[in-house]
């Protein structure tokens, strides 16, 4: 069914830093292409600018939402009041934000799709030594059955010469979630050397993870989809490993029908609402309240009373109702059949009274 929209201003990609762009913004809300390398949320010893740095410069005001891994590019919501992130964080944690990743594996599935439900537990300050002189990471997960709840949906896209595109989609959103998955199916993400990874991706990104898109609802109603162009250096990779990189086409057109009333692009996103009666005079605009001819009357809206006002009313189409002579005061019997009729007495059947 189709439902009327009203589209939101379109945004024209900004880049403030290298990398960075603004993909799509609403009254309460922006979508961000996180780069590689990039933290999202500041803190003692995190390189500047971050993403939220770069969402305050852009948006004036900008809130944390989620977050992606450092080494990770893609989509990344950022709230721009106060009332946005409390009603997208409700989202979050409520299941109903739909996101999706690209991915390349090392090794070629045995499976076409896979779900992985296993637990996970954070384990913090590992006792891992430094690769390549980086620092320790503070945290990593690990396969755990007291663990939290964790469930990643996987489908491959497209195999190469020894690797895997697959797209996941995880359904909660723990920390390192989709790569300890992978990891744990015997299927490391490629470059990701923290858990089990031996091959190295691109100079420009340590890690072959990408948040190639996300729907969600808007916190002014309706719902938005927006999707992220996919970072160059993954096409050179993927042709050298003849991986068929191409096949995130499938993956984004299975995405999009799934929200009918939204329209996307690669770097652009215009989001479009259902407008009701209620939104529409709440923003000083006449509510529709009317039905077209031949059409009910729309749920929710109000018929003018006729009660009280039977007078010089026309019976309704097929109705037995006789009509009233002229002159005629209501309650007054047409004929002296009509006065018996409205008697009480007892029935021709010798039954009780009728009433």
């Amino acid at each position: 069914m189709n439902v009327p929209t009203t589209p939101t201003t379109p945004t024209t990609p900004t880049p403030p830093t290298p990398g960075a762009m603004v993909l799509a913004r609403g009254e309460h809300w922006a979508v961000f292409a996180k780069p590689a390398g990039m933290t999202v949320v500041g803190g003692r010893g995190v390189p500047r600018p971050t993403l939220l740095d770069i969402a305050i410069d852009v948006l004036g005001a900008a809130r944390p939402v989620h977050r992606l891994d450092k080494p990770t590019t893609g989509c990344c919501i950022v709230a721009s009041t106060l009332f946005g992130q409390q009603i997208l964080s409700d989202a979050f944690r409520r299941r109903i934000v739909d996101k999706r990743y690209l991915a390349i594996i090392e090794g070629r599935p045995t499976w076409s799709s896979l779900v992985v439900d296993a637990r996970l537990a954070r384990i913090d300050e590992p006792d891992i030594p430094r690769v390549g002189g980086k620092k320790a990471p503070l945290a990593i997960q690990t396969i755990d059955e007291a663990g939290d709840k964790a469930l990643t949906r996987l489908r491959v896209l497209a195999v190469g010469d020894g690797v895997a595109l697959v797209e996941a989609r995880p359904e909660t959103g723990r920390m390192h979630q989709i790569r300890c998955h992978l990891a744990h199916v015997g299927h490391p993400i490629v470059g990701d050397k923290l858990y089990g990874a031996t091959t190295s991706f691109i100079p420009e990104q340590e890690l072959a993870l990408h948040a190639f898109a996300v729907s969600f609802p808007r916190p002014e109603g309706g719902r938005a989809a927006v999707t992220a162009p996919l970072p160059p250096g993954w096409w050179t990779w993927g042709a050298r490993h003849h991986l068929a990189v191409g096949a995130i086409a499938e993956a984004i057109k299975a995405f999009l029908p799934k929200t009918p009333t939204t329209t996307t692009t690669t770097t652009t996103t215009t989001t479009t609402a259902a407008t009701t009666p209620a939104r529409a005079a709440a923003k000083g605009a006449p509510a529709k309240t009317a039905a077209p001819p031949g059409r009910t009357t729309p749920k929710g809206t109000m018929r003018p009373s006729t009660k009280g006002s039977a007078k010089g009313r026309a019976p309704a189409k097929g109705s037995k109702e006789p009509t009233r002579p002229t002159g005629q005061k209501p309650g007054q019997p047409q004929s002296r059949r009509g006065e018996e009729g409205a008697r009480s007495g007892p029935s021709r059947r010798g039954g009780r009274p009728g009433r």
